[in-house]
């Protein structure tokens, strides 16, 4: 498989709500680093805290996808371009994004770096 199609996985996996499917496709080690502005943002260590994190997910969002538009590979990294959309109770959002992935030899998720418009979600997260 390659680290594009696992990408692919991982999204798929998310967005069906299939945390274990999605787990298995991180290194035992990942980083997941993100706005450190937002509600379990910052430099996040360990697939399992990672995991801790996508489940809490729900307790700020009623509402809350990720549509990647573009995956492009480069040298052990995928590059997804997309939108993402939440939603809660103060109103919704939705804004570009670009995930730059590291996989490891393995063909694991190794590093992530999330970038997106943190601002329009710390606005409706308060």
């Amino acid at each position: 498989m390659s680290n594009v199609d696992t990408a692919r996985s991982a999204y798929e996996a998310f967005g069906s709500g299939d945390l274990s499917r999605l787990q298995e496709t991180m290194a035992e080690n990942a980083v997941w680093i993100t706005s450190d502005e937002l509600p379990l943002g910052g430099t996040v260590e360990g697939r399992d805290q990672i995991m801790g994190n996508f489940a809490q997910i729900p307790n700020y969002w009623s509402e809350f996808k990720v549509e990647p538009e573009e995956f492009i590979e480069a040298d052990g990294y995928v590059i997804v371009r997309g939108t993402q959309h939440a939603a809660n109770d103060r109103g919704s959002m939705d804004a570009p994004f670009v995930h730059v992935i590291k996989y490891d030899a393995e063909g694991k998720l190794a590093r992530s770096e999330f970038f997106t418009d943190s601002a329009k979600a710390a606005k409706l997260l308060g």
